[in-house]
């Protein structure tokens, strides 16, 4: 599943730069919205808007569970964390460093 932000930007009327690197598009291949109809074409789960994300990832993960590629299994108890250092190391549950 895969979705390239800043589909909005073509909502602006002058160029924004979107992500931690200062990325613009420079061109009509390099905007998100042709990223990601590429990402379609080349068989990726993508949705047609961002508000669908959470839905098609439900649904990606629920066919992989059905078609047996995922095996869910139970998560493994949570061990009791004690709240006081010195309460543990008393108890002999802290070794030494």
């Amino acid at each position: 599943v895969a979705w390239c932000v800043g589909t909005c930007a073509s909502c602006f009327a002058t160029e924004v730069q979107f992500g931690h690197a200062g990325a613009q598009a420079r061109g009509d291949t390099e905007t998100a919205a042709a990223k990601n109809k590429a990402m379609k074409e080349a068989g990726f789960h993508v949705p047609d808007s961002f508000d669908k994300l959470p839905e098609m990832i439900s649904e990606v993960y629920a066919n992989l569970v059905k078609d047996g590629t995922i095996v869910e299994t139970p998560e493994a108890e949570t061990p009791n964390v004690p709240m006081d250092y010195t309460w543990a190391k008393k108890l002999g549950m802290v070794r030494k460093p």
